[in-house]
């Protein structure tokens, strides 16, 4: 178990977006981290543990008052000690304090089945499931409320 002393969250800006692209790699085996990085409001997040990263978690705000988590993960020797959960805490009240009416993201649950089953437990609904031909799974769409008087 991870002494949590070690572990921080940090919010990186955009010019540092390099620094996940090892991490990104190794998780997903691709250079993309995602479509587009000149979003009017992004977020990149790492985990590190002892200030070496391993983890991160990308999203940005959308024009409909929604905040989207597009992408993230930890690498496989630091899994089930809470930082994918951390870092989505951390987005989540990020997007919360900047006024965003939802948050969202999408999960593979035959091959993620951890973001699926962490969202849920956090309050998460789905909101979209359906199979997906790229990654060759279901795709899972979970959205939270981030205003307690606002339908999803």
């Amino acid at each position: 178990m991870l002494d949590v002393r070690h572990i921080t969250i940090n919010r990186i800006n955009k010019d540092d977006l390099h620094r996940v692209d090892a991490l990104n790699y190794e998780l997903f085996r691709e250079k993309r981290i995602i479509n587009r990085t000149d979003h009017d409001f992004l977020v990149i997040l790492t985990a590190n543990v002892q200030d070496i990263p391993v983890g991160f978690k990308i999203g940005y705000g959308r024009k409909d008052g929604e905040f989207y988590s597009a992408k993230g993960g930890v690498l496989p020797n630091y899994r089930r000690q809470k930082l994918a959960e951390q870092m989505l805490d951390k987005m989540i009240d990020i997007a919360t304090s900047h006024h965003f009416s939802t948050f969202t993201y999408d999960t593979f649950p035959n091959n993620h089945p951890g973001m699926l089953i962490l969202g849920l437990k956090k309050g998460f609904r789905v909101s979209y499931a359906g199979y997906n031909t790229r990654y060759s799974d279901y795709q899972v769409t979970l959205t939270m409320r981030l205003n307690a008087n606002q339908e999803v």
